[in-house]
C-alpha cells in the first residue's frame, strides 16, 4: 500500500512530536523521581539525626519513657513516616512509634516490624523494597547508647506524585497532538518547516534536560499555539523543577546550620565540647599509629563568677567571647581552640615536637592577657589558669587526657592563679586525696569529726574581750587535715555550708559554757565564705537562730575576708546589714592581703578590721612594713572602726601594737587555741601574758 507524501509527512510530524514530547515527558518523570527520592532521603535523615540528638540527651539524662515516647510521637505530623523504632545498644526494642492509619494493620502482630533486619542496614538511608530506611546511632564520642530507626514508604507516594504530574501535563499533551495534527492537515507545506524546528527544539530539550529554553514562535496559526504550549509545558516542568531545587537548597541550608548548632559554641563562635572531643577522638587515632604527641591546654578565666556578679552576664559574655580571640589569635594551623562549658575552655595541640612545647605555648597564652580587656565602659584585668597535659602522659587515651589536663588545671587555681602546671602523675594521688576530702565533709559534720578551738583575744587594757573559733578535723583515713586545705576544697565542691552550718551550732552550744568562763559580754568571731552568703539557706537559717537565740546575738561576731567580700559585695552588705540589725557584729578578715582600692571601706558597714598576719611577723625588723601596720591602725581609728591584729609571738610585737592604737590583739604569745573544756585556763594565761607586758612599770 502506498501512502501520500501528506500522509507521510502528517504521520511523521505527528510522530516526531508525540515521540519528543513523551521523551521529554519521559525524562521529566524520571527527573522528577530522581529530585523526589533524594529529596525524600534528605529530610528523613536530616529528621533523625535531630529525634536521635535529642533521645541521647534524654538517655543521658534519666531515660524517662515518657520523654522517650513524647519525642517519638513528632513523626505524627509526617503523613507516609510509617513507624520508628527506638533500640537499645543491645538492640533491643526500646519504644515504637506506629503511624496511626497503619496500627490497625499490625496491631496484631508488632514483631512483624521492622520488615528488614536492621543490624543488616547501613546507618544513614537505604531503600530496601517499597520503604525508605533511616538508621542513626544514639551516641556521644563513639559511645553507643542505642539506635533509631524510621521507616518512611517510598513507591507509594512516589506513584502518587508521578500521577499528580501525569494529570497535570497529559491535557497539554493531549492539545499539543490535537493542533499539530490539524495543522499539518491545513498547512503542511507551510508549517513543515517550523514544525520540524519545534521538534528539533524538543529534542535538544530531551538531550540537554535545559528546561528554562523556550521555542522562538511567530504568527497566530496552530504552529504559533503549538509552539507555546510546549512552552507552557516546559514552564510547568521548569518551575517543578527550579522549587525542588530550592527545597534542596533550604534542605541543604538546614542541615548546615543544624551542624553548626550541635557542633560549635552559639555564644564564642567557638567549636563546642561534642565537637572537639570527636575531633581529638580521630586524631589521636591516628597520632597513636604514626608515634606522634598531641597536646591539650585546659583552662577557665580567673575571677569569672566576679565579673558576672559585679558587671553583669552581658559583660561577661563578651569577656568569653574575647577570652576565645584572644586565645586564638596565638594558635597555628590546626592548634584549636574550644569552649567547653561556662569559662572552661580546650586547646589542642597536634604534632609537638616534644614535652616542652605546650608549656611554652601554654605561657605565650597566659602572656596575652597581662593587657586589661576593655568591654563596654569597663577595664578588666583578667587571666587564664592552665594545665599542660599530652597524649603519652594519657596512653593516648583521651578521657584520660582530658581528666591529667583538668587536675593540672586545677593546681594552677589553687596554688597561683594566671600560670601554667604541667600534669604529673602525682598529681593523680593529690586529685585522690582532694576526692576523698569533697566525700568525707557531710559524713565528718554529722558524725562530729571536726572539732572547735578557741583562741583569746585580748583589748589593750588586759581584758579578753573575744575568741576566734577555730575548726581542726581529725579523720581516720585522711589524718589530720588544716583549714587551710580542706576549706578551700568545700568551698570549690559547694560543701561549705556543712562546714559553716556545724561551725555556727556548735558555736551556739559552747557559748553559755564561753561566757561563764569570762564573767564578761565576751564575743565570739568565726569566718563565713561569699558562699554562705549567697547560697538560699543562709538567710532563713540565721533568721531562725535570732529568734531561737535572741540574747546569743550580740555574743557572736561574723568574719569575712577581704578576698570574699569583693567577690560578692551585694550579697555581703546585705548580709553585714542583716546581722547588725540583729546585734551582732561584723569583721573585715585579713585586711590588707587584697589587691582592690581602699575607698571601699568608707562605705561597708562594719565593726572589725582583722590586720594580717603578714603585717605582724617582720614589722620590728622591717621599716616598710612598720609603717604599713602603722598606716593601717591609723586608719581603723580614723574610721571609728575597732582593729584586730593576729599572730602576735612575742613582747616586742604585743607593745608596739598597743602604743600604736591596736583595740584587739590574738597570738601564741598569749595563748594557742585550746578545746572548749580548757577556755578557763587559755583566758587566764591570757591576763597572765599581758601582765608580763609590765606596761605600767
Amino acid at each position: 500500500m502506498k501512502f501520500s507524501i501528506r500522509f507521510k509527512l502528517l504521520t511523521i510530524g505527528i510522530i516526531s512530536v508525540v515521540c519528543s514530547a513523551l521523551s521529554v515527558f519521559i525524562v521529566s518523570l524520571q527527573e522528577h523521581k530522581s529530585i523526589y527520592a533524594e529529596s525524600v532521603k534528605t529530610n528523613l535523615q536530616a529528621l533523625t539525626i535531630n529525634t536521635a540528638d535529642d533521645l541521647l540527651l534524654q538517655l543521658s539524662v534519666d531515660s524517662d519513657p515518657f520523654l522517650l515516647r513524647s519525642t517519638l510521637l513528632r513523626f505524627e505530623r509526617y503523613e507516609h513516616l510509617k513507624y520508628a523504632i527506638l533500640y537499645s545498644k543491645n538492640w533491643d526494642k526500646a519504644e515504637v512509634y506506629i503511624q496511626p492509619k497503619l496500627f490497625s494493620q499490625v496491631a496484631q502482630n508488632l514483631l512483624a516490624i521492622p520488615e528488614v533486619d536492621p543490624k543488616k542496614l547501613q546507618q544513614g538511608v537505604s531503600i530496601e523494597g517499597s520503604n525508605i530506611y533511616a538508621l542513626q546511632p544514639i551516641d556521644e564520642t563513639g559511645n553507643i547508647g542505642g539506635y533509631l530507626l524510621v521507616a518512611h514508604e517510598y513507591l507509594q507516594p512516589l506513584d502518587n506524585s508521578q500521577k499528580d504530574l501525569i494529570r497535570l501535563t497529559s491535557p497539554l499533551l493531549i492539545l499539543i497532538l490535537l493542533i499539530t495534527t490539524a495543522a499539518m492537515l491545513l498547512t503542511i507545506r507551510q508549517q513543515l518547516v517550523p514544525l520540524m524546528n519545534l521538534s528539533k527544539f524538543t529534542r535538544n530539550i530531551t538531550r540537554t534536560k535545559e528546561y528554562g529554553n523556550r521555542f522562538q514562535v511567530r504568527g497566530d496559526d496552530e504552529i504559533y499555539t503549538l509552539g507555546q504550549d510546549i512552552n507552557s509545558m516546559l514552564e510547568v516542568i521548569d518551575s517543578e523543577i527550579k522549587l525542588n531545587a530550592e527545597q534542596t537548597q533550604q534542605l541543604t541550608e538546614q542541615r548546615e546550620a543544624l551542624y553548626h548548632l550541635a557542633n560549635y559554641d552559639q555564644l564564642t563562635n567557638l567549636p563546642n565540647r561534642r565537637h572537639v572531643l570527636y575531633w581529638l577522638t580521630n586524631i589521636m587515632d591516628q597520632a597513636r599509629k604514626n608515634d606522634q604527641l598531641i597536646g591539650v591546654l585546659y583552662f577557665d578565666v580567673d575571677h569569672f563568677k566576679s565579673v558576672n556578679d559585679r558587671m553583669g552576664h552581658d559583660v561577661g559574655d563578651k569577656l568569653l567571647i574575647e577570652v576565645g580571640r584572644i586565645v586564638a589569635s596565638f594558635l597555628k594551623h590546626e592548634q584549636v581552640v574550644a569552649r567547653l562549658a561556662g569559662d572552661e575552655f580546650l586547646v589542642v595541640l597536634p604534632k609537638l615536637q616534644d614535652k616542652m612545647e605546650a608549656v611554652a605555648i601554654a605561657r605565650k597564652l597566659t602572656s596575652g592577657f597581662s593587657v586589661p580587656i576593655s568591654i563596654d565602659r569597663w577595664s578588666i584585668q583578667t587571666g587564664i589558669s592552665v594545665g599542660v597535659a599530652d597524649s603519652e602522659d594519657s596512653g593516648y587515651r583521651v578521657d584520660d587526657l582530658l581528666n591529667y589536663a583538668d587536675i593540672a588545671m586545677y593546681h594552677s587555681k589553687h596554688f597561683a592563679k594566671g600560670t601554667v602546671t604541667r600534669f604529673h602523675p602525682q598529681m593523680l594521688v593529690e586529685s585522690h586525696r582532694h576526692t576523698l576530702i569533697v566525700n568525707s565533709i557531710v559524713n565528718a559534720a554529722r558524725n562530729n569529726e571536726f572539732q572547735l578551738y578557741y583562741q583569746p583575744k585580748i583589748s589593750a587594757a588586759g581584758e579578753v574581750c573575744g575568741l576566734e573559733a577555730l575548726i581542726r578535723w581529725e579523720n581516720d583515713t585522711l589524718g589530720s587535715l588544716s583549714p587551710c586545705e580542706f576549706i578551700p576544697i568545700a568551698e570549690t565542691s559547694g560543701k561549705i555550708s556543712e562546714i559553716t552550718r556545724w561551725v555556727m551550732d556548735k558555736v551556739l552550744k559552747d557559748l553559755p559554757e564561753i561566757i561563764r568562763s569570762s564573767n564578761t559580754d565576751i564575743v565570739v568571731s568565726f569566718n563565713i565564705s561569699s558562699v554562705d552568703m549567697s547560697s538560699d539557706w543562709f538567710e532563713p537559717y540565721l533568721l531562725q537562730m535570732i529568734e531561737d537565740y535572741p540574747d546569743f546575738l550580740r555574743h557572736l561576731q561574723f568574719e569575712i575576708t577581704e578576698s570574699n567580700y569583693l567577690n560578692d559585695y551585694k550579697s555581703a552588705n546585705k548580709f553585714f546589714k542583716l546581722v547588725q540589725e540583729a546585734g551582732g557584729s561584723v569583721a573585715l578578715d585579713d585586711f590588707g592581703t587584697g589587691f582592690s582600692s581602699l575607698s571601699y571601706l568608707g562605705r561597708i558597714d562594719i565593726d572589725t578590721i582583722k590586720v594580717d598576719r603578714e603585717f605582724i611577723v617582720n614589722f620590728l625588723n622591717d621599716r616598710r612594713d612598720r609603717a604599713v601596720l602603722k598606716a593601717i591602725l591609723d586608719l581603723t581609728n580614723s574610721l571609728g572602726l575597732n582593729s584586730c591584729c593576729e599572730g602576735i609571738e612575742n613582747v616586742e610585737q604585743a607593745k608596739y601594737l598597743i602604743a600604736n592604737g591596736c583595740g584587739l590583739m590574738q597570738g601564741f604569745y598569749f595563748s594557742t587555741a585550746t578545746p572548749i573544756e580548757q577556755i578557763s585556763d587559755a583566758i587566764e594565761l591570757a591576763k597572765q601574758r599581758y601582765r608580763e607586758l609590765e606596761l605600767f612599770s
